[in-house]
This record gives structure tokens, C-alpha cells and sequence, in this order.
């Protein structure tokens, strides 16, 4: 028989293991301090307004299933705290009203988060009208870090809005500074630009004012401080046109020689084998192309047939009257 009962027994092993397990959990304790989501440190966004009012609409018109409050910055918190620390109005009269409309996280199946993030800026004149107006949305879905805790742990909710701000903030100045730059001011309330857009209302040759003095120089933006940079002078190169010489041609003078041309006098002549007829004789005979034609003279016309103009002027009608062959004509017989 035991000395201790079983109850005992297992009441004791309880107790030794207990501090074990305890010194198990403490290894995995989870942080209970968060850093507060602050943005002052980004650049400030003067508004043309007199009044900057911050309206949280996400409180009339709830998401359900919202799980945002559980953070240790809820989202709807950061983005108030985002328009306080970069939304200034610095203008004489108007209002510039900054509304949350969504700022929710969802803890969805398969333990992913989905964050979801929408502001508008409006800006009314002293009568109530909307001037202008910008809207910048943002959302996100995230799987948590189980290191880190359960899904919907204070770690992954604040690391899930800490992300979400941080593109909210590029997102939204964007949008202002595109859609109202009309209605940007500086710190002392002078629309952004107005010094390159005035000019001196002085006489003509007066002196300007110290005030259109120091506006123009502010209009000059740093760029124009830099050293300027010697631009080098274009030089053409010379191009020497070489002169062109026409040479001279000398023309030889042509003389054209006189030709004499002697006067050529045709001579007649007879037709080969022409007759003749003899009268006294009365018998034709032919006319022989003999080399005494040539030869000898005509008795009658030792030089040949006279050929003058004048004779070529007498009527076609007349004959000419040729002399007879040699050897025709005979002496008398005494």
C-alpha cells in the first residue's frame, strides 16, 4: 500500500510542472507599448481659410465587423491626428472642413486583415459655399505575423494602421496640393505665387517700394541663385570662295580668199553622126567623128562659131548657117 493517494500524487506533479509553464509564457510575452502615430515632421499645408474643423463622420455610419477600436492607435485617431499636425489655416476668413468618411479594419477568412482608409477636405467661403474641394482613399490587406500574436493582436493591428497612414500621407497632400493650389497660402497668408503675379503700381520711373522690392526677390526661386554657367559663343568658320578666271579665246579672223573664175565660152557642138547635104552633089552623107575635125581649121571660120550674146538674141526661127566639112567645097577648074 502507497503511502500517498493518487489525488495526492497527482496534485503534486501539478505543482512541480506549474513554474515551467509559467516560464514558457513569459518568454512569449507580447508588447504592451506602442509609439504614438504622430506627423509633424512632414511638411505643413497652409490653407486659404480663417477655421479648420475636423468632423469624424465614421461614428454616424459604422462598418460591421469593425475591429479598428482594438488598436492601440485606432485608424479613425491617427488620421485626426494627421490633420491636426499638417492642416493649418492661415487665411483671413472661410472654413476648411476635413471629414473621415472610412476608417475600418476587417478581420476577413484565413485571418487577413483588411484596412480601409477615405478623407475629404472641403473649403467654404464666409457664405457657406463649397470652393474646392479634394478626396484621397487608401486601403490595404495584410496576412498578420502569428509570431506576433493572434491575428487581430494590438502588434498586427497597429502595424497594419502604422502602414496605412504612411500612404494616406503621400496620397492626400497629393491631392491638395494639385487640386487646391489656389487656395495654398504661406505662413503669413500670401497666396502661393501672387509675388510673381503683382507688379508696381508706381509712376513710371519712380523707385520701387521696399515691400514690391523684397515680393520680387521672394518670387525668384533658388534655382536662380545658382552660378551661371558661360554659354560658349557660336563661331562660323570663314570659307574662302575660290575666284573662277574665265580664260580669253582668241577668234582668228577669217579672210575669205577671192576665187577668180575664168569665163568659160561653150563651143557647139555637132552631134555625132549627124548628116549633111551636100547640095551640089545632092547625096547625104555622114559625118565622120574623125580626129581631122579637131585637128583642122575651118576654113571659112578659123576660130570657130562666134557664140556672142547677140547672137543668142536672135529669133529661134533664123538657121545658122555652118560651113561645110573639109574636102566638100572644090575649086573651079580653070
Amino acid at each position: 500500500m502507497s503511502l500517498f493517494s493518487r489525488p495526492l500524487r497527482a496534485t503534486c506533479s501539478v505543482a512541480l510542472l506549474l513554474p515551467a509553464f509559467l516560464a514558457g509564457c513569459a518568454g512569449d510575452k507580447q508588447p504592451t507599448h506602442f509609439a504614438p502615430l504622430r506627423y509633424d515632421y512632414l511638411s505643413v499645408m497652409h490653407l486659404n481659410a480663417g477655421t479648420l474643423e475636423i468632423e469624424d463622420a465614421t461614428q454616424q455610419n459604422p462598418v460591421a465587423g469593425d475591429i479598428s477600436a482594438n488598436a492601440p492607435t485606432p485608424p479613425a485617431q491617427a488620421l485626426r491626428q494627421m490633420a491636426q499636425d499638417r492642416l493649418v489655416a492661415a487665411g483671413a476668413s472661410g472654413t476648411a472642413k476635413f471629414v473621415i468618411d472610412q476608417a475600418s479594419i476587417l478581420h476577413n477568412a484565413g485571418g487577413v486583415l483588411v484596412g480601409q482608409m477615405a478623407v475629404h477636405l472641403v473649403l467654404l467661403n464666409s457664405g457657406g459655399t463649397q470652393a474646392a474641394r479634394a478626396e484621397a482613399h487608401v486601403s490595404q490587406t495584410m496576412r498578420p505575423d502569428l509570431s506576433k500574436g493572434d491575428a487581430d493582436s494590438p502588434a498586427n493591428l497597429y502595424e497594419l494602421t502604422s502602414d496605412m497612414m504612411q500612404r494616406m500621407n503621400v496620397e492626400f497632400e497629393y491631392q491638395v496640393r494639385n487640386t487646391m493650389k489656389d487656395w495654398m497660402v504661406d505662413a503669413g497668408g500670401t497666396p502661393v505665387g501672387s509675388a510673381i503675379q503683382s507688379q508696381s503700381l508706381d509712376a513710371p520711373g519712380a523707385k520701387g517700394s521696399t515691400t514690391a522690392k523684397a515680393a520680387a526677390a521672394a518670387a525668384v526661386p533658388a534655382a536662380a541663385t545658382a552660378p551661371a554657367l558661360a554659354t560658349p559663343a557660336a563661331t562660323t568658320p570663314e570659307v574662302a570662295t575660290p575666284t573662277i578666271t574665265t580664260p580669253a579665246v582668241t577668234v582668228p579672223a577669217i579672210t575669205t580668199p577671192d576665187v577668180s573664175v575664168p569665163d568659160a565660152t561653150p563651143s557647139a557642138t555637132v552631134p555625132e553622126n549627124a548628116p549633111n547635104t551636100d547640095t551640089a552633089s545632092g547625096s547625104t552623107k555622114k559625118t565622120s567623128t574623125s580626129s581631122a575635125k579637131t585637128s583642122e581649121p575651118d576654113p571659112v571660120f578659123p576660130a570657130g562659131e562666134d557664140d556672142d550674146s547677140a547672137s543668142s538674141s536672135t529669133s529661134a526661127s533664123t538657121p545658122k548657117v555652118r560651113s561645110p566639112e573639109p574636102g566638100v567645097l572644090k575649086l573651079p577648074k580653070k
